[in-house]
C-alpha cells in the first residue's frame, strides 16, 4: 500500500515503501527493535570509557557531554514525536535518525578531540536519539491496526528485543575494543544503522494515514499531571540504571582490577536474564496492576544497587545480576504500556516522552556519576543509584494518587 498521507506534508511521499500494515507480523518489529537496540548497545555502555580512556578527559566532563547531547536530543525526539502524531510517516524520521548516528560515529571514530566529539554529539547524535522512539511509534501504530493483538504482550516483546540486543551488544563491543579499539566498534554500529535503514524501507509496513479530524482531537488532548509523575518515575529508574552502567567499566577495571571484558559479560548476562522476566510481566499484569509491578521493580533495584556497592569479587557481581534482571525486566516490561495507556490517542508523543525520560535519566545519571567519581570514586555511584530507586517509587506513588483524583473529578 502506498503512503497516502496528505500531500502537503513534505516528509511523507506517495512512494510505496512497504507492504500494507495488515500484511506484516510482530516479528518484523521485534527484529527492528533488536537492530535499533544493538546500535545503542554498541555505543552507550562505552561512552564513559571512550571519553576517559580514548579522549583523555576528566570524569567530570562526562556530565558536560551527556547534558548537552541529551538536551539537544530531547528537542529532536519530541519534535519528531509531534510530527508522527500529526500524520507524518515515522519511517522517514527513523531513517533520518539513523543517518545522524552514522555521521556522528564517523566523527567519533576519526578524532581524539573532545570539542569535535561534543559538536558531533550535539549536531548529529541528537538526531540519532530519535531512532528508538520512532521505532516504538512504528510498532504501536501497526499494533493499533490489528484487531486481536495484546498490546501489553506486544510492547513486552519489543522491549525484550531491545534487551536481547543488550545481551549480545556490550560483550561484543568490549571485546572489539580490546582487539580493534573504539573505531572498530563504531564502524560495526554504523553498519547496523545502515541495515536498519534498509529494513525500514523495504520490510516495515507504512502506517495508515491519520484523518484531519483525529489530528484536531490530538491537539486538544493534554497530558495530565499524573502523566508527568509517571514520566519522572521512568526517568528515576533510568537514572539509577545508568549510574550503575556508567560506573561499571571504570569501577571494575580501574578500581577493582578485573578483566576488561567483564563489564560486557555482566551486561550481557543481565540482559539475558531479564528477557523472560520482561515477557512474563505482560502475563503478570493481568493478575496485578502495572503500577504494583513497577513498585516491586524499584524495590529490587534498591537491593541490587546496595549489593553492588558492597561487592568486591566477580562472583558477587554475577550473583547480584538476578536482582538487576528482576528490576529491569519488570520496570521495562510494563512501563511503556502504562505510559501509552495514559494518552492512547497520542502514541508518537507518549513514545517520545517514554524514550526521552530514559535519556534524561541517562543524562543525570552520567552527570552525577562524573561528579561522584571526581569527589569520591566510581563505587559510590551505586549509592546514588539506590537513592534513585527510592525517588522513583515516590514518583510512582504520586502518579497513583493524582491519577485516582483526576479520574474522580
Amino acid at each position: 500500500m502506498s503512503d497516502s498521507s496528505p500531500p502537503q506534508h513534505s516528509l511523507n511521499s506517495s512512494t510505496q515503501l512497504a507492504p500494507p500494515a495488515h500484511s506484516s507480523s510482530p516479528l518484523v518489529f521485534i527484529v527492528l527493535s533488536v537492530m535499533t537496540g544493538l546500535i545503542g548497545g554498541f555505543i552507550y555502555p562505552l561512552l564513559s570509557f571512550f571519553l576517559v580512556d580514548e579522549i583523555n578527559i576528566e570524569p567530570v566532563y562526562i556530565g558536560v557531554y551527556m547534558v548537552l547531547v541529551t538536551l539537544s536530543g530531547l528537542t529532536v525526539s519530541q519534535f519528531f514525536g509531534r510530527l508522527a502524531d500529526n500524520g507524518r510517516n515515522p519511517k522517514h524520521m527513523y531513517i533520518i535518525a539513523n543517518i545522524g548516528i552514522i555521521l556522528a560515529l564517523c566523527v567519533y571514530a576519526n578524532t581524539q578531540s573532545f570539542t569535535a566529539v561534543l559538536l558531533a554529539g550535539i549536531g548529529l547524535m541528537s538526531l540519532g536519539n530519535a531512532s528508538m522512539p520512532q521505532m516504538l511509534t512504528l510498532g504501536r501504530q501497526w499494533a493499533n491496526t490489528q484487531p486481536n493483538i495484546d498490546i501489553t504482550a506486544f510492547n513486552a516483546q519489543v522491549r525484550a528485543g531491545i534487551s536481547f540486543s543488550w545481551m549480545i551488544g556490550p560483550p561484543i563491543a568490549f571485546s572489539i575494543v580490546a582487539i580493534l579499539g573504539f573505531s572498530g566498534v563504531f564502524s560495526l554500529a554504523m553498519a547496523i544503522a545502515c541495515v536498519g535503514i534498509l529494513f525500514v524501507v523495504f520490510i516495515i509496513p507504512t502506517p495508515p494515514p491519520k484523518q484531519h479530524t483525529e489530528n484536531n482531537t490530538l491537539k486538544h488532548t493534554q497530558a495530565p499531571l499524573s502523566f508527568w509523575f509517571l514520566a519522572l518515575a521512568v526517568m528515576m529508574g533510568s537514572m539509577g540504571n545508568n549510574m550503575y552502567t556508567s560506573s561499571l567499566a571504570l569501577y571494575t577495571i580501574k578500581e577493582l582490577n578485573l578483566a576488561s571484558y567483564m563489564p560486557g559479560v555482566l551486561m550481557g548476562l543481565v540482559a539475558g536474564l531479564e528477557i523472560p522476566i520482561m515477557l512474563w510481566s505482560s502475563r503478570l499484569s493481568k493478575k496485578i496492576s502495572m503500577t504494583t509491578i513497577m513498585l516491586c521493580a524499584f524495590g529490587f533495584g534498591f537491593m541490587f544497587y546496595i549489593g553492588i556497592f558492597f561487592a568486591s569479587e566477580l562472583w558477587h557481581f554475577v550473583t547480584l545480576q538476578a536482582l538487576n534482571a528482576l528490576f529491569y525486566g519488570l520496570f521495562a516490561g510494563v512501563g511503556l504500556t502504562l505510559m501509552q495507556a495514559q494518552l492512547p490517542s497520542r502514541v508518537g508523543f507518549t513514545s517520545a516522552v517514554y524514550s526521552n525520560s530514559f535519556k534524561i535519566g541517562v543524562m543525570f545519571g552520567a552527570t552525577i556519576t562524573g561528579f561522584i567519581a571526581q569527589l569520591l570514586s566510581f563505587q559510590y555511584a551505586n549509592l546514588g543509584a539506590a537513592c534513585s530507586s527510592v525517588l522513583g517509587a515516590c514518583c510512582l506513588l504520586l502518579f497513583i494518587y493524582t491519577n485516582k483524583n483526576e479520574k474522580s473529578t
